[in-house]
């Protein structure tokens, strides 16, 4: 039996676990610097991919959950 992906997992989002497993950084300051990069590069597509991402892994509006 395979296991499939769960519900908001995407390629970016494993990209920044093996960028994070490979460097020691925050998974969160990983996706900073792709949408940072992304933005710059006018990437739209891209863009949602790591908003989506970062509101997976629960790195989006921190400020509202206190900090978490």
């Amino acid at each position: 039996m395979t296991k499939s992906p769960e519900h908001g997992e995407n390629e970016i989002t494993d990209d920044a676990k093996r960028e994070a497993v490979r460097t020691g950084r925050d998974v969160c300051d990983i996706l900073d610097d792709m949408l940072a990069l992304a933005k710059a590069n006018q990437d739209t597509e891209r863009t949602s991919k790591i908003i989506k991402a970062q509101k997976y892994l629960g790195c989006r509006n921190r400020r509202k959950r206190g900090g978490k």
